[in-house]
């Protein structure tokens, strides 16, 4: 039997966004919720800024995206509290913040 893993957002502090080329983005900001714990998959709490908007990517990985404040758009959709996104491995996408900007989950799974 397995240990139960359980964090608080709450209990870590928040982290600026440090891009592939080394530039920190303070408009993102992140908790890496699971960072070095075994057999725990990645899972972090990510805040955007008003209007932050990604450059279209992929992982080579698949996500989830579970949005508790603000709205996070993907193309034409508007994903407000209580949504759910997920975006398959290896899938080109991007995603861009509203107004109020967005925080979610972001779950990362093989």
């Amino acid at each position: 039997m397995g240990d139960i893993f359980q964090i608080d957002e709450h209990d870590l502090p928040w982290s600026e966004y440090d891009g592939s080329d080394g530039a920190v983005d303070a408009t993102i900001r992140y908790k890496a919720l699971t960072l070095g714990t075994k057999g725990v998959p990645p899972v972090q709490y990510v805040e955007y800024a008003p209007g932050v908007a990604d450059p279209v990517h992929s992982h080579t990985t698949g996500e989830f995206f579970v949005v508790t404040d603000g709205a996070l758009w993907l193309d034409d959709t508007c994903n407000g509290p209580g949504s759910v996104i997920f975006v398959p491995r290896d899938t080109d996408y991007a995603v861009r913040s509203g107004d109020e900007g967005a925080r979610f989950f972001r779950v990362v799974v093989g």
